[in-house]
């Protein structure tokens, strides 16, 4: 080998096999043969500044000899190893959310479809009651309209609808001179496709199918004065056009026919065949408030009224005004002034009986389940700003009510609670669940005790009650605001009379706590019920202290003061386990229960001794 190869390749070996080595730490495996047939040949003769350049081969096969490159692959200079670059480090990353639905623009105002439609595979839920104020004494529970619906979007064109209404009362004002006492009830399955969705303007079609029962007296809807029922069929048919001013601003046009009989209950007259229009608009000024208003026009041949004068069908505009407030992303209420009769598409479009004069009051809860197609990202779960706080143990005792008093905290989305109470102060049982952040629903059924109600001309003793209950919390000092804040609204009828007259109770309250230390906390609880048939009217303010004696023992005490009456007052002990979710209470009271809301404010003649078994699943835990 001569003297220029032999330099070449020491200088080689020394200088750039170590550099290679530091640079990864699996250096490519040069082949090189140290007595070649023939020498490889150079574009540029290797000097001490420019090392020779060598071929990379793969490692050689069975007995195939080594051979040299060719001279035009070594054309190609072959660059030196390059150590690997060290991987990024992983940022997490913030979860990405859908905008829910009740943050979109809506796809039906309180009285009017439009041509929006859910997300695909998304559901919402709505249910309330509209309350009338009767001028001639109702019976039962007033004159309320109970209300529901359930929406489904199947695909981003096709939602399909399941909604209901009923009343049962005797109406507020006389028709022909009488006071018809009145039954009526509708169930709807409808659906609504989108035909067309552009930038600016949407269109779509709906229809719905429906079943009617009507149960009347005193020659309304009836040829007779003695009660007669029935069941007939309703429909409707619309074609919904929106108009996209700008995200926030729409303008709606409905069309829509509807079908009632013309005649019923063997001859009296009914609504019959009806073609309507329908307008409204819907603004969203902020992303947690909405304003709705809309009105429809019924042009005949059939009629939408009952004229209180003579009982004739009469064809009169029936509107609705109202806000939706969202307490969560998926979770709002809705509040509107209506003279409209029903929910149903076909009922919605009726005036309230007699009349369209009345007014009532909607009051309702709107709710979308964090749910859709396995690749999309969750709803939004609060308009909170940072990570939520897990719950603590004294944050789950503080979950559970009173004796008597609502508290202000809120289940956890998907928490589950269980109670039973026994006793001479009522027996019962309740189911609270949590729909979202800052809102939860309760189911209670509870038999009163017996004995003499301090109410006056209200003695709910012995009845058999069943009550809901909305609660939406608005301030949470378990994550950082200075107290806690929620308010509550209830129905409670009666299903079952035992030694009292009254049925039904309606209820608003707000509930307040601070907590100034760890074991201690404070409540305060304003109350206002709505007793009928009377609609006797009743506030409180309840006031209650709730100590953490020792570890998961506390100690309750409450007493509301009861305006123009006699008050209501409890105490008493609650040993609660929170890893295992279980607690027990035991307590004297003057309540006449504790599982129905605003049992608080009815007290009885004399205190009687309760235990309460409480029982939580689920929810987040520090």
């Amino acid at each position: 080998m001569n003297t220029k190869w032999t330099l070449a390749l020491s200088f080689s070996v020394g200088v750039w096999l170590p550099l290679g080595a530091m640079a990864q730490s699996s250096p490519p495996q040069w082949q090189i043969e140290a007595r070649p047939a023939t020498h490889p040949t150079f574009d540029v003769a290797p000097t001490a500044e420019t090392p020779p350049q060598w071929q990379a081969v793969p490692e050689p096969s069975g007995d195939r000899p080594w051979q040299p490159a060719a001279p035009e692959e070594l054309a190609q200079p072959i660059l030196p190893p390059v150590a690997e670059q060290a991987p990024r480090p992983v940022i997490a990353e913030e979860p990405q959310y859908r905008i829910p639905p009740l943050m979109r623009p809506p796809t039906r105002l309180f009285n009017l479809e439009t041509a929006n439609i859910l997300p695909e595979q998304t559901l919402e839920l709505r249910g309330g009651i509209r309350n009338y104020d009767p001028e001639v004494a109702g019976g039962g529970g007033g004159l309320q309209i109970f209300y529901g619906s359930i929406d489904y979007a199947i695909n981003d064109r096709l939602q399909v609808s399941f909604s209901g209404n009923y009343y049962d009362d005797p109406l507020g004002r006389l028709v022909n001179g009488l006071q018809p006492d009145l039954q009526f009830g509708a169930i709807a399955g409808g659906f609504k496709y989108q035909v067309h969705r552009g930038q600016n303007l949407s269109l779509a079609v709906a229809g719905s199918l429906e079943a009617v029962r009507v149960r009347s007296s005193n020659f309304l809807f009836t040829p007779a004065a003695a009660p007669t029922g029935t069941w007939t069929v309703a429909a409707s048919l619309q074609a919904p056009l929106t108009y996209t001013f700008n995200p926030q601003l729409q303008w709606h046009l409905t069309p829509n026919l509807t079908y009632f009989p013309d005649t019923l209950n063997g001859g009296a007259h009914f609504y019959g065949t009806n073609v309507n229009f329908g307008t409204g608009i819907s603004w969203q000024p902020h992303p947690r408030f909405n304003l709705f208003a809309d009105v429809n026009m019924p042009v005949g041949p059939g009629g939408n009224a009952v004229r209180s004068s003579n009982g004739a069908i009469v064809n009169l505009p029936v509107w609705s005004a109202g806000v939706r407030f969202l307490v969560n992303p998926s979770v709002s209420i809705d509040l509107a002034a209506t003279n409209a009769f029903g929910i149903t598409p076909a009922s919605r479009t009726l005036a309230f009986l007699p009349g369209a004069d009345q007014v009532g009051i909607m009051a309702g809860l709107s709710y979308t389940p964090n749910m859709g197609p396995d690749f999309a990202p969750p709803f939004l779960p609060s308009f909170r700003s940072g990570p939520r706080q897990p719950l603590t143990d004294r944050d789950r005792q503080l979950l559970l009510n009173g004796l008597t008093l609502t508290s202000p905290s809120t289940l956890d989305p998907g928490m589950l609670y269980l109670r039973g109470n026994s006793g001479s102060t009522g027996t019962g049982f309740q189911v609270g669940f949590g729909l979202a952040y800052d809102a939860q629903f309760a189911v209670a059924i509870e038999e009163w005790e017996r004995g003499e109600t301090l109410i006056e001309n209200s003695n709910y003793s012995g009845n058999l009650q069943l009550g809901l209950a909305a609660k939406l919390r608005f301030l949470d000092q378990a994550q950082g605001d200075p107290f806690s804040l929620a308010f509550q609204g209830s129905f409670n009828r009666g299903i079952q009379q035992g030694g009292g007259t009254s049925r039904s109770l309606g209820g608003l309250e707000l509930a307040f706590m601070y907590e100034p230390t760890q074991n201690v906390a404070l409540l305060l609880n304003p109350k206002l019920g709505i007793f009928t048939p009377a609609q006797k009217v009743v506030g409180g303010v309840g006031i209650g202290l709730n100590v953490e004696v020792i570890r998961n023992l506390q100690f309750i005490a409450e007493a509301t003061p009861v305006y123009g009456q006699t008050g209501v007052y409890s105490a008493g002990l609650r040993y609660v386990v929170p890893q295992w979710g279980l607690g027990i209470d035991l307590y004297g009271s003057t309540a006449v229960g504790s599982s129905i809301p605003n049992s608080g404010l009815v007290g009885q003649e004399s205190p009687g001794v309760g235990v309460n078994l409480h029982w939580l699943f689920g929810g987040s835990r520090q």
